[in-house]
């Protein structure tokens, strides 16, 4: 796994605590809409936990993305076909849709992705239960 692969896991986790510590300090206010936790504040921890989030859900589709390893041989017998294409990867809730290139992830991808979603999906009942009760 690349370095860099940490990157947007370590801004989800550091964004989605500072939107925690905003709540609980009282800079934000949490409700739930239908099954949707929405939060809304206009502290500065708050802005950044979210600034932070919405830099890891853009950068989510590096750190998941499969590593091609390749050596020179192959790299002759693909200079002259332009195979391109494009992938990603939708979170609703705990359930991974992934679609383009990368509908042929590998079953620890899938595996990360769906326990990733259900432990935000889990987390943020959690600090709605705590806040509200």
């Amino acid at each position: 796994m690349r370095a860099g692969a940490f990157v947007p896991l370590a801004l989800l986790v550091v964004g989605a605590v500072l939107v925690g510590a905003a709540v609980a300090a009282g800079g934000a206010s949490l409700a739930i809409v239908v099954v949707v936790p929405v939060v809304s504040g206009r502290s500065l921890e708050f802005v950044a936990g979210v600034l932070l989030l919405i830099a890891g859900l853009f950068t989510l589709p590096l750190a998941l993305a499969p590593v091609e390893e390749r050596d020179g041989s192959e790299l002759a017998d693909d200079a002259g076909s332009a195979s391109g294409g494009s992938g990603g990867l939708v979170l609703i809730g705990p359930v991974p849709i992934f679609f383009g290139r990368w509908k042929s992830v590998s079953f620890r991808t899938r595996l990360v992705a769906a326990v990733v979603g259900a432990l935000v999906l889990v987390g943020a009942v959690a600090v709605f239960v705590l806040v509200r009760g």
